[in-house]
């Protein structure tokens, strides 16, 4: 935990000294602020959060990469488009929603419960017989994932909002989720490359490979649901 709040510590001044720079840097400056924040962002989504878990786990049953993609981007732009939208909707907002470090304690748990629900939606799919829709399932769960705030990102536009640098301050935050796109997505991904590489092996077998893809998406369903339930329950 101590080296987990180190590099948040480093994230957010890190943040802050991009931002500042960005305000006084010339044209030529600007690639290197730019390529700074983009590693921000991927390292800032490495922490904790983010629904990398709840992505893996669903397309570890789906098995579609481009969805796994599509998926991830829908989350952070949902993730951090909610904080943007937070700080421009004014600073009474902010003092009636948002928490300590950035946090919405109540959009938080609004998220959790719909995680929740996606997850016994998902589930009571997995245990009666239909016709598959995972075009639908996939971007709604990310997109209710995605409706915490991005703290880091909630922190960057009010310290521009109060310091007269929106442009700035809306460069910066979309330069950060292009980063965490790339991480948050490499972890379905992943998912998905190791569950095509698995079903091979099963291609023989008709019925083995059925009752596999059902005990998959079972497990992913339930997963859904423990990723949703573990906060509200601690």
């Amino acid at each position: 935990m101590g080296t987990l709040l180190d590099l948040q510590r480093w994230l957010y001044g890190g943040a802050l000294d991009a931002l500042n720079a960005l305000r006084t840097v010339g044209i030529a400056g600007l690639p290197v602020l730019i390529g700074a924040a983009f590693g921000f962002g991927m390292l800032h989504a490495l922490l904790p959060g983010h629904g990398k878990a709840v992505l893996a786990s669903h397309y570890a049953g789906d098995g579609r990469l481009l969805g796994a993609l599509g998926a991830s981007i829908i989350l952070i732009l949902t993730h951090v488009g909610s904080a943007v939208l937070i700080v421009l909707g004014g600073f009474a907002v902010l003092k009636n929603t948002i928490g300590g470090a950035g946090r919405a304690p109540m959009l938080e748990q609004a998220s959790q419960v719909l995680i929740v629900v996606v997850g016994l939606w998902l589930l009571w799919r997995a245990v009666r017989p239909h016709a598959h829709d995972h075009d639908r399932s996939g971007p709604m769960l990310a997109f209710v994932t995605g409706l915490v705030p991005c703290p880091l990102t909630t922190f960057i536009m009010t310290y521009a909002l109060a310091h007269g640098a929106l442009v700035s301050g809306l460069l910066l935050s979309g330069t950060f989720a292009a980063g965490m796109v790339v991480t948050v997505a490499s972890f379905p991904l992943l998912a998905v490359l190791l569950r095509t590489r698995l079903l091979p092996l099963l291609a023989r077998t008709e019925v083995l490979r059925a009752r596999t893809g059902h005990v998959l998406e079972v497990g992913a369903a339930l997963a859904v649901i423990l990723l949703g339930l573990w906060p509200l329950v601690r």
